[in-house]
């Protein structure tokens, strides 16, 4: 400890001090011993230069002393550091394109991990959230099923594997008696729900085992931002009567967090059990969500084996159309992360090419300044300088510049990361959470160290044992050489341009598909379309007053001054589809109960094909005679049609809904509607068929009201005719229509957006590497190229020679690049649409592209090149 603390002493209270003493000691040695060799007999001369002469290396004695009392390593980076930045300063330019390279790598790897820091790795704000198990149900089929009310209870009862579970359903509801009617968003929730993410009671409490059980009376629990805005934080709030839908409730606890659990933000919280009191069946599917709390040290797996067997056990019980229905579990993380994962990944993938292009750039870039340094580095070997020595001066200069490098990437980082916030879509889940977090910020130290490790290994690899005389006659007099690296130079930009080729190819197919979603026909005119979404409340009882309440409110819009017509429905297109459902065809074998056909189920009223200018292919549309009693009926779309009747008309077959093995309704099928895609533009349509609206009414339902001009001017004329008819009724949406169908392409256009720009930028990095390369291979060939010139060459023969070795090192990264975008293409099945991911077309034109950048980029050196001065030239070698 005593040796350690005298070095820090001396390491702060520096060197002069140490070098005065340290000389006094040696020649006081020195002259000790002369003085003992002058008592011997020998001359002053002779007895001094004796005494040197035992005494050694003087010099070598001080380096050693001082190694023994000082920190030699440290002292040696801070010397090499401040050689490293003496060199910087006398050269600016090359500082400042090396650092906004790296910055440029760096910083945009950094805002991409942060996202994906938040939204895929982080853990959600739950207690116990890697616990968390979502739960549905499955068949052979398909998965994520809702769960039957009474599967739920079985489960809960007989599981083995989970501390407890909760169930969840959602609602829409108006609230009426505070001002105008609004519409609010309404959680139905068991007891233990509440306490899994976390919600603590502000005021009041909670809900209990008693608050869902039979007779209960009516209880309601407020979210802390309804209770701040509506209610105005008033702790009086307990006990006040809110009435929901014609019903009244009793407040008894304000909820401490406003949760992101739900697609949209939760206004109330009621119990669950009084909503599914009634489901005696297995088969009664509504729309309840289970989670689990696993118990610890138990695996989803295990935890999935265990409620299968109890899935069995009820298939033997109390059998039924849903015997091979199994049980659906995956980690709460990963149900909220999986549409999006692939895409953040691929991103993620993407921007550490770039980064690789970046650090080829900087290694190709401090290449060429070490070929100039030659002579400097072997005079620096010649005194002495160990090789280690050597790369330790290399590996300083590297891990500063991309320090540097770093720091301004933390800077673009964060502007990136607000840009990224600012365009990316709001259905990404946390999204708007991101920031430059421990996590990140630890990950950007980690990629900065590591870029600098790889920037600085290319100068360690060609750093050879150099001697003097050849560097001198290299300074002095040229060389027909290329120069030491000039191969490893070419293999980096090889690989740039095969990068390069990767995220054109890649961004090529996103583009392709983006333009083939807008382009795709959605089998429809979305132009010049309101649409007008409205819930009924169940003070609308019975059929008959929803058939009242829209025959009422599409006549008073169809006067309106500039409709055209009007439609009702209950699930336009690119809506995400409102359900689906078995069916069996008359006449057809059975299928096996894991097999059973489903199609989405929508209803529509006689005037909504004409409305949305949707084509009927064959038979008859609905009509008004399709009501009540009249013979059931449906019409189905093309690709429902070709599945069943590839060679004949579907016109006059039937159908069963529900399945073979279930009660439900044969309907009559009277027409062949065009398809137009449930999903959004960039999915392709299922098979869908429609009911009357008038003989089977919903009380979820969107009018679709096609004008002559602008939709949007109608807007508040319209809100006034449904409140002229029902002013308790709000209104959930209203908007044109093309902006509904726009919002399902914002991922994909948020990932071609941002794979385009990696690949700009990996095109712009390719370029400036090819030209820094083709500009020290042109500088260090002046005297071959006089040369050739003096033997009578002409200068397309030099242009032809610059443009060989462009060619050459563009063809190998382009072949190597193709062969890696071909291997790459499978990862990006799950964003292609409309395209092959295989796609020829796309692969050769980002081929011809790159070809287009490095003729680009071999333009000035070949003009450089061809402007060679012979006479002059040949003179000065």
């Amino acid at each position: 400890m005593g040796t350690w603390l005298s070095k820090l002493h001396r390491l702060f209270n520096r060197r002069r001090g140490l070098a005065d003493e340290l000389q006094e000691e040696i020649q006081a040695h020195i002259d000790l011993e002369a003085a003992e060799n002058v008592s011997r007999g020998m001359t002053v001369e002779a007895a001094r230069a004796a005494a040197r002469r035992n005494f050694g290396n003087a010099t070598l004695a001080r380096e050693r002393s001082q190694e023994a009392w000082s920190f030699a390593s440290l002292e040696n980076f801070l010397q090499e550091l401040g050689y490293a930045l003496r060199g910087f300063r006398r050269s600016p330019g090359f500082l400042l394109v090396v650092i906004l390279t790296l910055a440029l790598g760096i910083g945009a790897n950094t805002a991409i991990f942060s996202v994906v820091d938040t939204v895929l790795l982080h853990p959600l704000p739950y207690p116990d959230a890697e616990r968390l198990i979502w739960l549905g149900e499955t068949d052979q089929k398909s998965s994520g099923f809702s769960v039957t009310w009474i599967n739920y209870q079985q489960w809960r009862q007989g599981n083995h594997s989970f501390e407890d579970m909760a169930a969840y359903d959602w609602l829409h509801t108006t609230l009426i008696g505070m001002g105008d009617p609004m519409l609010t968003r309404v959680a139905a929730v068991t007891p233990r729900f509440l306490p899994f993410i976390g919600a603590q009671p502000v005021l009041g409490r909670l809900f209990s085992e008693a608050d869902d059980g039979p007779g209960a009376p009516d209880v309601i629990v407020v979210s802390r931002k309804f209770w701040m805005e509506k209610l105005s934080g008033d702790r009086k709030s307990i006990g006040r009567m809110l009435d929901l839908d014609g019903k009244s409730y009793q407040v008894i606890g304000v909820a401490s967090l406003d949760l992101e659990f739900f697609p949209k933000p939760i206004d109330f919280y009621v119990p669950l059990a009084p909503f599914h009191k009634a489901e005696l069946r297995r088969s009664q599917h509504g729309s309840i969500r289970a989670l689990g709390l696993l118990k610890p040290g138990v695996s989803v797996a295990a935890a999935k084996a265990d409620l299968d067997s109890i899935m069995q056990r009820l298939a033997q019980t109390d059998p039924g159309p849903e015997n091979e229905h199994r049980v659906d579990a995956i980690s709460l993380l990963e149900l909220r992360t999986q549409s999006i994962r692939t895409t953040l990944l691929i991103l993620m993938g993407a921007v550490g090419l770039v980064l690789a292009i970046a650090c080829a750039n900087v290694a190709s870039v401090i290449l060429v300044r070490n070929s100039a340094r030659a002579r400097e580095i072997a005079i620096r070997a010649a005194l002495g300088a160990g090789r280690l020595r050597l790369i330790l001066q290399l590996l300083v200069e590297s891990l500063l510049l991309s320090t540097l490098g770093g720091l301004a990437g933390l800077l673009l980082a964060q502007w990136c990361l607000r840009a990224l916030v600012a365009v990316g879509p709001r259905d990404i889940p946390r999204l708007a959470q991101s920031a430059l977090s421990a996590q990140v910020l630890l990950f950007a130290g980690v990629i900065t160290i590591v870029t600098g490790a790889l920037v600085g290994l290319a100068p360690v690899l060609t750093t050879r044992k150099l001697g003097l005389v050849d560097a001198l006659r290299r300074s002095s007099h040229g060389t027909t050489r290329a120069g030491a690296g000039q191969s490893f130079r070419n293999a980096l930009v090889v690989g740039e341009i095969g990068i390069t080729m990767v995220l054109v190819f890649a961004s090529g197919l996103l583009l392709r598909s983006l333009i083939a979603a807008q382009n795709s026909p959605p089998g429809f005119v979305p132009e010049h379309l309101l649409a007008l979404e409205l819930i009924l409340p169940p003070t609308y009882k019975g059929d008959e007053a929803v058939r009242q309440f829209n025959a009422r409110l599409t006549e008073d819009l169809a006067r309106l001054p500039g409709v055209e017509s009007v439609g009702t429905v209950n699930c336009p297109p690119s809506s995400g589809g409102c359900g689906d459902w078995f069916y069996s065809i008359i006449g057809q074998p059975a299928p096996a109960q894991g097999a059973v056909p489903i199609a989405y189920v929508n209803m529509a009223d006689p005037a909504y094909f004409h409305t949305m200018q949707i084509p009927l292919r064959e038979g008859r549309g609905f009509t008004d005679a399709d009501r009540g009693k009249a013979p059931p009926v449906a019409i189905v779309n093309e690709t429902f049609a070709r599945r069943w009747w590839p060679n004949q008309s579907a016109v006059g077959h039937s159908i069963k809904f529900g399945g073979p093995y279930q009660d439900g309704q044969t309907l009559e099928i009277v027409g062949v509607a065009g398809d137009v895609s449930q999903m959004g533009l960039d999915a392709e349509p299922g098979p869908e068929m429609y009911l009357p609206f008038l003989q089977q009414p919903t009380s979820a339902m969107v009018v679709m009201v096609r004008t002559a001009g602008d939709p949007e001017l109608l807007t508040a004329t319209v809100r006034q005719r449904v409140t002229a008819i029902d002013r308790n009724l709000p209104v959930q949406s209203l908007q044109a229509f093309t902006r509904t169908m726009g919002a399902t392409l914002e991922r994909r256009r948020f990932s071609t957006l941002l794979l385009a720009l990696f690949a700009g930028l990996a095109m712009v990095l390719a370029v400036v590497g090819i030209y820094g390369l083709l500009g020290y291979w042109v500088s260090v060939r002046e005297k071959d190229i006089a040369i050739r010139v003096a033997l009578g060459a002409r200068r397309s023969a030099i242009v032809f020679w610059v443009g060989s070795q462009t060619l050459q090192l563009t063809a190998a990264g382009i072949a190597c690049g193709s062969l890696a975008a071909m291997a790459a293409s499978r990862w990006m099945q799950s964003l292609v649409f409309g395209v092959s991911p295989h796609n020829p077309i796309t692969l050769v034109a980002a081929g011809v592209i790159l070809v287009s950048l490095a003729a680009l980029a071999a333009a000035v050196p070949a003009w450089r090149a061809v402007r060679v001065d012979p006479v002059q030239k040949l003179r000065d070698a």
